[in-house]
């Protein structure tokens, strides 16, 4: 395994930064969000750390991300359900 434990804040910065940007704020396809997750870490760590490392770091991010859609679009969904109710 690389080095690139010690660069988790830095790392994690950079992709919540790409997914707030297209294309990967549109998209909800995980396989593709990991894709482009790796395309923005390649052109930082591509010679300190091995294309499976990256992948994988890419891979639990797209997972997170998806995750905290799907509870984001429940949370709204909820809040809308109440303000029907009592409206």
């Amino acid at each position: 395994m690389c080095d690139i434990a010690a660069e988790k804040q830095k790392i994690d910065a950079l992709l919540e930064d790409a997914a707030r940007e297209s294309p990967m704020r549109d998209c909800a396809d995980e396989r593709l969000l990991t894709e482009l997750a790796l395309r923005t870490l390649r052109e930082h760590y591509e010679d300190t750390c091995p294309d499976e490392c990256l992948r994988r770091r890419c891979t639990e991010f797209a997972e997170r991300l998806l995750r905290r859609r799907a509870v984001a679009r429940w949370r709204r969904a909820a809040v809308e359900r109440r303000q029907r109710k009592s409206a």
